[in-house]
């Protein structure tokens, strides 16, 4: 388990999760989004937002870090707001009829990246005597 000290693997976590969230889109873009008007075009922008994201939380620089993880926040909220107005009705004119493979994979990583980028702005703190 990962503790709230543990900020390298948390950066990992964060850039393996948003790279899969990234992966499913480029892959439905490529296999049939990219026919789709407007929504194609914010499938492409996903996947490449979400590989630059990915390389940023693993960069040196805390300040970079801390964008690329609020990145991520807007990234996976608004994934998972877009596919259930898209599940529900209409999105840009496209209804998604049903939840496959695809979609619970990205769905997946994007509930548990919320939590994981909301606690990589978190300073570590030093370990406590009783810890080391």
């Amino acid at each position: 388990m990962l503790s709230l000290t543990d900020q390298p693997r948390r950066q990992v976590l964060a850039a393996a999760l948003v790279l899969i969230i990234a992966g499913v889109h480029f892959q439905q873009y490529v296999d049939f989004i990219s026919q789709i008007p407007t929504v194609g075009i914010l499938f492409l922008l996903n996947a490449a937002g979400g590989a630059g994201l990915a390389l940023a939380l693993l960069s040196p620089d805390r300040t970079m870090r801390t964008a690329a993880a609020l990145g991520c926040l807007g990234l996976a909220i608004g994934s998972l707001i877009s596919i259930t107005i898209a599940l529900q009705s209409s999105l840009f004119g496209y209804s998604e009829p049903s939840l496959r493979l695809p979609i619970v994979l990205a769905i997946l990583a994007e509930i548990a990246l919320i939590p994981v980028a909301a606690l990589l702005p978190r300073r570590s703190r030093a370990p406590s005597a009783s810890q080391q």
